[in-house]
Parts: structure tokens; C-alpha cells; sequence
């Protein structure tokens, strides 16, 4: 099973700490020595495509009606909903131990494509 883990905090919400992005890394080097992690980065500034009332159009980001931004995702292969999840908790524990009264999110996606040679 694939699953995307976007990590979001509010817009207005500055730089992480140091130890915090040390930490993060560091669960992203492990993830990848389980074999787990196929992909990770961060994520720039959004660009919407928008299709209304048959007319295409495109918005830049930052949006102003925004409440959270993704700041990074992660690509995992996991055998169960139940691993994913545990994964999304241990990336926010980290954000209450290493960025103190930072409100954040960790969003967990499941991913329905053609299976994975693993499955």
C-alpha cells in the first residue's frame, strides 16, 4: 500500500527550529534504510489551476484564504493503514517535542494506482 504524507503548518509560521529539521532527517534517513520511504522533499511556493464556469484559470501562491501550507511530503510503501498512521504520528510527536506551540498537521493520503510490485 502507498501512502503520501503531506506535513502543513500555518503560513505565517516562520522556519522550523534546527533541531527539528536535524530530526526529521534523521527519520527520513531511517525510513529509507527500512525500505519504506520511496520519496521525500519539500515543497515551494503553490500554484493553483483552477477550471470554473468553463474558464481556466491560474493563481500563485501564497494564498491569502489559506490556513495551512504543505511544507514537505513523504512517499511511502507500508504494508497496513495502521503503519502509515503510526508514521504520521512519530512525524508530529516530533513537531511537540522540537517546535513547542507550533500548531501543525500531518496529513495521510492512500494512493489508488496500479499495485506496487510488493503487493
Amino acid at each position: 500500500m502507498r501512502y503520501m504524507m503531506f506535513v502543513k503548518t500555518a503560513p505565517d509560521a516562520g522556519p522550523p527550529p534546527a533541531a527539528l529539521i536535524e530530526a526529521v532527517e534523521t527519520e527520513i534517513k531511517q525510513q529509507y534504510a527500512d525500505g519504506i520511504l520511496l520519496d521525500a522533499d519539500g515543497l515551494g511556493p503553490a500554484v493553483e489551476i483552477r477550471l470554473s464556469a468553463g474558464e481556466v484559470t491560474h493563481i500563485d501562491g501564497p494564498f491569502a484564504e489559506a490556513k495551512e501550507v504543505a511544507g514537505g511530503f513523504s512517499l511511502f510503501e507500508v504494508r497496513s493503514h495502521e503503519e502509515a498512521l503510526e508514521l504520521g504520528r512519530r512525524m508530529i510527536q516530533l513537531h511537540v517535542d522540537l517546535w513547542p506551540g507550533q500548531d501543525a498537521v500531518v496529513e495521510m493520503r492512500p494512493l489508488f494506482g496500479p499495485p506496487t510490485p510488493a503487493e
